[in-house]
């Protein structure tokens, strides 16, 4: 489905510019406030979105679903660990602003990271979903992600447990070709093996 159809209006997937960050900001603290979409607790104010903002190298995009000006869905890869070993290993975040769910913005948020990802030579990606976000669990099954392990109780918040269900692409999803926004074919990184071999960058 294409998604100018998403909405009954244009809708823009792209890259974020920092004249997006008090929307992102917004969509986000929302869900940190009011629900258990995400664990983190504190909200963000102006200064440490700007500091999140400015973590995401090019290897680490972020990406808006927008119609002009106003931003409807927002998504990030982020690095999973910051061990050496770990730095083709990706994990994303996708959220949807309220009043715009169930709209299939989710879901393009999601198909464009996996673009960019495959791009960019990552060689797996992860989502960290708590247990009880059936919409975002949901959303990675239709992309393929497979639940590879669950976390009992290791987040409280809003004085009750909450359980963390890790989805994983598997890894020969990034194999062969894979295309970006602007449809461009990049190709797998030369002599990649993608069943047992890999390389320190």
């Amino acid at each position: 489905m294409p998604p100018d159809t998403l909405v009954g209006r244009a809708v823009t997937v792209r890259d974020a510019v920092e004249a997006d960050l008090p929307q992102i900001t917004a969509i986000w603290n929302h869900e940190v406030l009011w629900t258990d979409a995400t664990t983190d607790t504190e909200p963000r104010d102006p200064g440490a979105q700007r500091e999140w903002f400015a973590r995401h190298s090019a290897g680490y995009p972020i990406v808006v679903a927008a119609t002009g000006p106003e931003v409807l869905a927002f998504g990030a890869l982020s690095p999973y660990r910051p061990k050496p070993a770990f730095a083709r290993t990706v994990e994303d975040s996708v959220y949807v602003k309220r009043g715009h769910r169930g709209a299939g913005l989710g879901d393009v948020i999601l198909a464009d990271l996996i673009r960019r990802a495959r791009a960019r030579g990552h060689h797996s990606m992860l989502a960290r979903i708590t247990s009880a976000n059936s919409a975002s669990l949901r959303l990675h099954a239709r992309h393929g992600f497979v639940i590879v392990g669950v976390e009992s109780q290791v987040a409280c918040k809003h004085d009750h447990w909450l359980d963390v269900t890790i989805m994983q692409l598997p890894p020969d999803a990034f194999t062969g070709f894979g295309v970006v926004s602007s449809n461009e074919e990049i190709a797998p990184p030369a002599g990649e093996d993608s069943t047992s071999a890999c390389r320190d960058r």
